[in-house]
């Protein structure tokens, strides 16, 4: 299914079996599940699709069967450092502190550096000054 004139960015139209036509033109039944791209990977996707079909006379690509392309070809070429990136691209503090807070409650303890980190913030950081005892002379 080419969903070129789907404005809100799907790409495969509906959860479910549905039918759509092969490269050949016949039809056959196919899992497909809904997921929804922001405008400019859209745009990319589109002009990805273009290049692929710009010369190329024993078909034509959709956007359904490039993403799925891409999606297979990039997990089985995934690795730490692309993880990391994608990691620290979408780093949520407050769904970090959460998770503290959470492994915190079930095992009753807060992890140290982080109880500093709170002891800190409320001005409890200095620690207590031992009294210097003077030599006698």
């Amino acid at each position: 299914m080419d969903n070129n004139n789907n404005n809100n960015n799907n790409i495969n139209t509906n959860t479910g079996t549905e039918r759509e036509l092969d490269r050949t033109n016949q039809t056959v039944s196919a899992k497909l599940q809904r997921i929804v791209v922001s405008n400019e990977s859209l745009a990319a996707l589109k002009a990805i699709i273009d290049k692929v079909n710009d010369g190329f006379n024993g078909g034509k690509v959709n956007q359904t069967e490039i993403a799925n392309w891409i999606i297979l070809r990039f997990q089985s070429e995934l690795d730490e450092s692309q993880i990391k990136e994608i990691r620290a691209e979408h780093f949520d503090e407050v769904a970090m502190l959460e998770n503290i807070l959470k492994q915190a409650k079930e095992s009753g303890k807060v992890p140290t550096d982080f109880k500093v980190l709170l002891q800190k913030q409320i001005g409890l950081d200095e620690s207590p000054k031992k009294k210097s005892s003077r030599a006698l002379t």
